[in-house]
């Protein structure tokens, strides 16, 4: 089957400038529908809504504040405030899902007990999702390259915690790049978790750069997810090798328009 695709703008077409209104557009005239952001901290969301409406382009996801220690309660209620805030910036935008990280890890403290904290304290926004009608994903990334010290380090820690809470609003982002570079095999981690999964991202290996880059093959990795039944789209973050981004993205995007 074809994958539609999104692509993050926080990483992609640096060339339209700072402006995430500049980037949108440019995003739209290479041909992308679909795009994602980290947080809206230092933005104008209403001048976003406006690019985005204007270019026809709808935010796909976008980040809660990633720097939380959530595994520590007393951080608990600016987890909470924070949640809150992305999520009417969410509506504010027409996007339907925030990825919930879980920042940095407790070296002394048994791992489950840690997980345990993260579900409590994703589960106490659960509320908010609901009113707002967002689905919260949790993303696992890797700690070996760039986030060394998170908890979400393997993708069971992130599925951990999504049965731990145990609600249709929290599912799973799973990053492709960032389960190779941690060492899984996608093949042999992806099919257990796959019915919790609600976004996948992408980029090459090793490098991050734009899938054709590195060494993944590219063929066989849309095969897998067209095998486990995925069928959502597929976000693009990575940090482009070359210039404009949208030829950069060139390669991907013709294999997953070809289905």
């Amino acid at each position: 089957m074809a994958f539609e695709l999104s692509v993050n703008l926080e990483y992609g077409f640096h060339e339209a400038g700072e402006r995430l209104e500049d980037r949108i557009a440019a995003a739209a005239a290479a041909g992308f529908s679909k795009v994602e952001t980290f947080t809206m901290a230092g933005r104008d969301v209403a001048s976003v809504r406006a690019a985005l409406d204007s270019n026809g382009v709808t935010l796909w996801s976008m980040v809660n504040d990633p720097r939380t220690r959530i595994v520590d309660p007393q951080t608990h209620d600016e987890f909470r405030a924070n949640v809150r805030q992305s999520a009417e910036n969410a509506v504010a935008l027409g996007c339907k899902r925030v990825v919930i990280a879980s920042g940095p890890a407790v070296p002394y403290m048994k791992r489950a007990v840690q997980l345990q904290i993260v579900a409590d304290a994703v589960a106490s926004v659960v509320p908010i999702a609901e009113q707002h009608d967002l689905t919260l994903i949790l993303e696992a990334v890797n700690t070996r390259v760039d986030h060394p010290g998170v908890l979400f380090a393997m993708t069971e820690d992130s599925a951990k915690v999504a049965k731990l809470v145990k609600s249709p609003r929290v599912r799973l982002l799973y990053d492709l790049y960032h389960s190779i570079v941690e060492g899984e095999d996608p093949e042999a981690v992806l099919p257990g978790v796959i019915h919790l999964v609600d976004h996948v991202q992408i980029a090459d290996a090793p490098g991050r750069g734009e899938p054709g880059s590195g060494a993944i093959d590219w063929p066989a990795r849309l095969a897998m997810f067209e095998r486990l039944g995925y069928t959502g789209t597929i976000g693009v973050e990575c940090s482009p090798t070359r210039q404009p981004t949208g030829e950069a993205l060139a390669y991907i995007k013709g294999l997953c328009a070809k289905g």
